[in-house]
């Protein structure tokens, strides 16, 4: 661990970053990498990013929880072209990445992905993102832990093709790691986070596939959310990214590579039943409380 903590403190003297950088030309159509070997997307390399990372989708939740690091001020940073902002550091003496990523499943699939190629050895990903809760007995101000996932995705054909079909897609669940995923309530109850464990749904759109209404769209989503819950009550969160976050981890597992370990959770920012939303100081608080805890949890695993 020293060694590797070792090299990681050379990688952020040497390389700073305070604007938003592109990688050199392109080589390789399959899987874009410049001559200096900077993945396409997240602009980066090997040496300038942790094998422990936290995934956030808002770039300002990522500079609020840099403070959380060993060493703020003493941190490679790196924004590239493509909406990833990256941030290398150190968590109780162990090499940690927080990484902002934006929202939905395409840009979680270019971060994993990407990670990947640039790491050797296990990695240890936890996503901390917002979402809003389908269950009245989740209030505002939780996070919810994801034991397991499942996909809502639309069925397109079902609007353009005349197919007599239900609009909207489910997916079997997927779980998360179960060791990163305890120490991570552990770590959020420690610092005073309020918790519920629950399945997460992840869907591909912010309005039609989470059951918003829109008279401008003709979504045939007015019965989505019941559904939801009939097939799976125990839904506590809706997002847009954990789903995506364990099915690469198990596609990575299929492929027998280097083991990737997940887990996720969410600040409840929407009551869909009542209609309460999070007030920004609020979340803010939250946001540094459980920043900090997924720091430590990746710290300890």
């Amino acid at each position: 661990m020293k060694k590797f903590a070792l090299f990681f403190i050379v990688a952020m003297t040497s390389l700073t970053a305070s604007e938003t950088k592109s990688i050199g030309n392109p080589q390789d159509t399959n899987f874009p990498k410049d001559a200096e070997g900077r993945v396409y997307h997240l602009g980066l390399k090997k040496g300038e990013i942790a094998n422990r990372i936290l995934l956030v989708g808002d770039p300002d939740r990522a500079k609020l929880i840099v403070q959380c690091l060993d060493n703020p001020a003493d941190t490679f940073t790196y924004a590239s072209n493509r909406g990833f902002t990256t941030y290398t550091g150190t968590k109780n003496g162990v090499p940690v990445t927080i990484m902002a990523i934006g929202m939905g499943m395409p840009m979680m699939d270019f971060a994993v992905r990407e990670i990947r190629a640039i790491t050797e050895g296990p990695l240890f990903l936890i996503r901390l993102g917002s979402c809003g809760t389908p269950s009245q007995d989740i209030p505002i101000g939780t996070l919810v832990v994801a034991e397991d996932s499942y996909g809502i995705t639309t069925d397109y054909d079902a609007y353009h093709a005349g197919k007599n079909a239900l609009p909207f897609k489910f997916t079997h669940t997927l779980a998360a790691d179960p060791s990163l995923h305890n120490k991570l309530v552990e770590a959020l109850i420690g610092n005073s986070v309020p918790v519920v464990t629950a399945r997460d749904a992840t869907t591909d759109s912010f309005y039609g596939s989470q059951g918003r209404l829109d008279d401008n769209f003709d979504d045939r989503n007015d019965s989505l959310m019941d559904r939801m819950l009939a097939e799976h009550p125990h839904t506590g969160s809706l997002q847009m990214e954990t789903y995506h976050l364990f099915h690469l981890a198990k596609l990575n597992e299929y492929a027998k590579g280097s083991m990737i370990r997940v887990a996720a959770c969410a600040i409840v920012l929407a009551q869909r039943k009542s209609n309460d939303f999070l007030s920004n100081e609020r979340k803010h608080v939250l946001e540094e409380k459980a920043g900090n805890a997924c720091l430590e949890a990746l710290s300890a695993s």
